[in-house]
């Protein structure tokens, strides 16, 4: 009975070693995007706009650039010639193109390249028989006789070709649809017909043209060419996976831990289908493990913006690195656990021997370019460890967490009933709201608290005090300015109150108010929460007080 898609047949690796190897070093990095990114675009790129994306991939530290399809079309070809007559290509940069295996064809490419100071001439053939059967009618010893033939005419350009290097790089197209033993094959093939000279190396490109398998066969493929392979030592195996099955970057970190040292990808995985392997995830992912790669992403949002403005194409929200919201939480649980350990980030390093360790960050922000101002953002999802995060980061005030208690729930009942995020400005106007209440049924005058000259230990205070827009002078004694300011106004005021708390709020320095002050009191079973601002922390306490009158004589 037919399968509904034919059976995927694991390759046989009896030497299986790569699971136990770690990646200790970077691989050789080769970015495709104005070549297989370039061709998957809706609207290709025009000269121009290449010439700015390979600048930028130069700014990043790419050392083999992939520059397109001489042989193509018009717009290929002196997109090359430009490169190189107009010397705009580094000395330590070698510009890759890439070419059918046909005669005709590599003569083009060949005459692109003419006073290259170091390229790379690299030509494909569909290895798979899907394609050599039954898409171009060939065999597979036709295969072998072409490979040959398109080696030799490369060849013999090599050695006239002045001022500069030219090396060779072979793909067998569909490598991993393609039967091993044949791919080994002709891989050998090339490198003993191509005859590397002293330390030179032929690149074999082993692509996931379609990703058809789990990226677990594709490493067992790669270990196994590098058991078989006649002359190894000859050639650089290099990888080049596309993500149809959403698993390029495993894949391809899995394939390196397999023996492989070079990696064809674009920055954020453009390419046909569902594109290649990112190379800015595979890239920081391997700088997040202590590995040095030679990139460049320390101005990673530059770079998306650049990328997005050429491509037309922009990086998801939530796409790793890149994303605006990567290294946003939302959940109340991430804000709180990533809010304490943001406090005392020194001491949680040292407990891990490193620079960097923070919950649910796994990378520091720092080194894309990006700061902490919005990493913790608020919704109806988010708890009180983030609503303070954001109240401290923002406004340089840190809750008593009595009144943090109290704010969680008001914040979340607004984030409902916007149904969207809250910008910081909203909780900074809903904290004003609910807890600064000075100017209702009681307003505060003048306060002149000074010490009993018959009690040195007691305050006495004078209040005037607005009532309903009606001024009264009172006066009352406490241990202390507050417990005077209270004695006073009780004798005024047209209900019992007990004072529960005084707290003065942390406010960093900076910060717009002076002094901040918290006072929880209470009417009979009814409690209220009141902030003063004031410029100086007892003026800040009895504002904080007329607001909880305030509130209590609703």
């Amino acid at each position: 009975m037919k399968t509904r898609y034919p059976t995927i047949t694991p390759v046989l690796n009896q030497n299986r070693v790569w699971p136990s190897k770690e990646i200790t070093q970077s691989p050789l990095w080769c970015a495709v995007d104005l070549r297989d990114g370039n061709q998957a675009l809706p609207n290709p790129m025009t000269p121009e706009q290449k010439l700015e994306y390979f600048k930028l991939l130069v700014e990043i530290g790419f050392k083999q650039i992939e520059i397109g399809f001489p042989s193509a079309s018009r717009d290929e070809f002196d997109f090359t010639r430009k490169l190189i007559e107009d010397n705009l290509i580094p000395d330590d940069v070698t510009i890759v193109v890439l070419t059918q295996a046909r005669e005709h064809l590599i003569t083009k490419t060949l005459e692109s390249l003419k006073g290259a100071k170091s390229a790379i001439l690299h030509f494909y053939l569909a290895t798979s028989r899907l394609h050599y059967k039954h898409v171009f009618g060939f065999n597979e010893i036709q295969l072998l006789k072409t490979t040959e033939t398109v080696v030799k005419q490369i060849k013999a350009e090599r050695d006239s070709f002045a001022p500069g290097f030219l090396g060779l790089e072979f793909s067998p197209e569909e490598f991993t649809d393609t039967d091993p033993d044949f791919c080994i094959k002709i891989c050998d093939l090339v490198i003993d017909t191509w005859e590397p000279r002293e330390n030179e190396k032929v690149i074999l490109n082993l692509p996931a043209t379609v990703e058809r398998r789990p990226p677990t066969h594709y490493a067992d493929m790669i270990e196994n060419v590098l058991n078989k392979l006649n002359n190894k030592e000859k050639a650089i195996i290099s990888l080049h996976c596309h993500n149809d099955q959403g698993c390029a970057v495993a894949a391809t970190e899995m394939a390196l831990m397999a023996g492989a040292t070079r990696v064809e990808g674009t920055l954020f995985g453009h390419g046909e289908r569902t594109g290649n392997v990112d190379l800015v995830t595979i890239s920081l992912n391997l700088t997040s493990r202590n590995v040095d790669t030679g990139l460049d992403f320390s101005k990673l949002q530059h770079i998306t913006d650049t990328v997005a403005r050429i491509t037309q194409l922009t990086p998801h929200a939530r796409h790793p690195y890149a994303g605006e919201l990567v290294f946003t939480a939302f959940s109340g649980s991430h804000q709180d656990a990533i809010g304490k350990c943001l406090t005392k980030q020194k001491e949680v390093a040292d407990d891990f021997n490193c620079e960097w360790k923070i919950p649910y960050l796994h990378i520091d922000p720092r080194t894309l370019g990006r700061n902490f101002e919005k990493f913790v953002r608020i919704n109806s999802q988010s708890g009180k460890g983030g609503i303070n995060y954001v109240m401290k980061e923002e406004f340089g005030i840190s809750l008593p967490r009595e009144l943090l208690i109290d704010f969680a729930p008001r914040v979340q009942q607004l984030a409902d009933e916007s149904e969207k995020e809250l910008e910081p400005s909203q909780l900074q106007d809903l904290f004003i709201k609910s807890y600064v209440v000075d100017s209702e049924t009681f307003k505060l005058g003048k306060c002149f608290p000074r010490p009993n000259e018959a009690e040195p230990a007691e305050i006495t205070a004078e209040v005037h005090l607005i009532i309903n827009d009606k001024e009264h002078t009172v006066s009352g004694q406490g241990n202390g300015p507050i417990s005077a300011f209270a004695d006073a106004i009780r004798s005024i005021i047209p209900f019992e109150f007990k004072l529960n708390n005084f707290e003065e709020i942390s406010i960093d320095a900076g910060a717009d108010a002076k002094a901040l002050a918290y006072i929880t009191a209470s009417k009979d079973s009814e409690s209220a929460h009141g902030v003063g601002i004031g410029t100086n922390i007892d003026q800040a306490g009895f504002l904080a007080l007329i607001s909880c009158l305030n509130q209590l004589s609703r």
